[in-house]
C-alpha cells in the first residue's frame, strides 16, 4: 500500500457548465452552491488571489484537475510569494504525474517559508513515491526538527522503513504514529496487514480499531473479512463480507470469496454458484469467479456448464492454469 497525504481524487462524471445561459440570466445557476458563490465573487474581484485559491481547492477535491490547475496558476500569478498557493499547484502537478514540476513548486514554497510543514511533508512523500528514499528521509529529518510532534512524518518514515525491510523499526514507527494520532487509520491498516500476512489474530484488533475511525473503509473491511476466512472463522467472515455489501453492493471480490467459502468449506454448491454468478454478472471477464463457478458446476455434476465456464476462462486468458486443469479433468470424466 502506498501511503498518501495528498487528497484522493474522485473523478466524477459530472460536467461543470460555466456558460451557455441566456443573457441576463445567472451564468452559474444550477451549479453547486459553493462553486457558484466562489465564481460570482471572482467575477466581482478578479484580482483577489485567495478566491482563485479557494476555487482551485474546490475543484481539486472533486477531481476537476484542468479547471483547478487554471485557478491555482492564476492564484500564483497574482501572488507569487504565497507558499500555500505553491503547495496547492504541486497537488495538480502530482495528480498529472508532472513530478519535476511538483518538486519545483514545493521547493519554492519552502524557499518562501522555511517552516512550511505541509510543503516539506508533501516533498518527502513525493520522494518516497519516486523511490528516492535518501532524499525522503533527509526531508523528514528537516520536518521533524521544525515539528517533532508530527505523526504524518512518522507515517511516511514507516513506509520508507518497509521499503528497506527494517521491520522492527517500521512497527515501532507505526506505533508511534498511533500514539501521536489515534485516528490515523493508515497506520492501523498497515499494522493489520503486517500481522495478517503472518496469520496472526492480532491483526483483527488493528483492523477493528481502524474501522472505528472509518466504518466503511473498503480495504479495512475486506482485509478483515479475508483474515477471518483464512483463520477459518467462517461465520465471522461471512458476516463481514455481507457487511461490506451494504455499502459496496457491487464488490466482485466479496461475491467471489463468499462463493469460495460455500464451495470449498461447506460443499454447498448451489449457494456457491449463486455468489459466483453475481460476481460474473457485474464483471463478465472476472476469470477467478468464472473458473470457481466451473468447479462448483463440476462438483455438482453439471459437466456441460462446467466446461462452458472453463472454456470461457481460457478464451479470456489462454494461460489460466486452473481452467486448463478443469478441462483436463472433464476430458477424463468424459472418457
Amino acid at each position: 500500500m502506498r501511503v498518501s497525504i495528498w487528497v484522493g481524487l474522485l473523478f466524477l462524471s459530472t460536467i461543470l457548465v460555466l456558460g451557455g445561459c441566456k443573457k441576463g440570466k445567472d451564468p452559474y445557476q444550477g451549479l453547486p452552491k459553493e462553486l457558484a458563490e466562489l465564481s460570482r465573487q471572482i467575477d466581482k474581484h478578479p484580482k483577489k488571489s485567495e478566491l482563485y485559491y479557494q476555487r482551485a481547492q474546490y475543484y481539486y477535491t472533486r477531481g476537476f484537475i484542468q479547471e483547478g490547475f487554471q485557478d491555482a496558476a492564476k492564484a500564483v500569478q497574482l501572488d507569487e510569494k504565497n507558499p500555500d498557493y505553491r503547495v496547492l499547484i504541486s497537488d495538480f502537478y502530482f495528480a498529472t504525474k508532472e513530478t519535476d514540476l511538483a518538486e519545483e513548486s514545493l521547493l519554492k514554497a519552502i524557499e518562501l517559508d522555511s517552516k512550511h510543514n505541509e510543503a516539506r511533508l508533501k516533498l518527502a512523500e513525493l520522494y518516497y513515491h519516486l523511490g528516492m528514499l535518501d532524499e525522503c528521509n533527509s526531508t523528514l529529518d528537516e520536518t521533524l526538527k521544525l515539528q517533532p510532534f508530527n505523526p504524518t512524518a512518522h507515517l511516511i518514515r514507516a513506509f520508507c522503513l518497509k521499503e528497506t525491510q527494517d521491520t522492527t523499526e517500521m512497527l515501532r514507527m507505526l506505533q508511534l504514529v498511533i500514539d501521536q494520532n489515534p485516528k490515523e487509520k493508515k497506520a492501523f491498516l498497515e499494522l493489520g496487514y503486517y500481522y495478517q500476512e503472518r496469520l496472526d489474530p492480532l491483526a483483527i484488533q488493528y483492523y477493528q480499531n481502524g474501522l472505528r475511525i472509518d466504518p466503511t473503509d473498503k480495504e479495512l473491511n475486506f482485509n478483515l473479512a479475508k483474515l477471518y476466512q483464512d483463520l477459518r472463522e467462517l461465520d465471522a467472515a461471512i458476516q463481514q463480507y455481507n457487511s461490506i455489501l451494504t455499502f459496496d453492493p457491487k464488490n466482485i471480490n466479496v461475491f467471489n470469496n463468499l462463493g469460495y467459502i460455500y464451495l470449498y468449506y461447506y460443499d454447498q454448491y448451489d449457494e456457491a454458484i449463486a455468489y459466483f454468478t453475481k460476481a460474473i454478472e457485474i464483471d463478465p471477464t472476472f476469470v477467478n469467479a468464472i473458473c470457481n463457478r466451473g468447479v462448483a458446476f463440476e462438483l455438482s455434476k453439471q459437466y456441460s456448464n462446467a466446461r462452458q465456464d472453463f472454456e470461457k476462462c481460457v478464451t479470456l486468458d489462454p494461460h489460466f492454469e486452473p481452467a486448463i486443469k478443469g478441462l483436463n479433468r472433464l476430458d477424463k470424466i468424459k472418457k
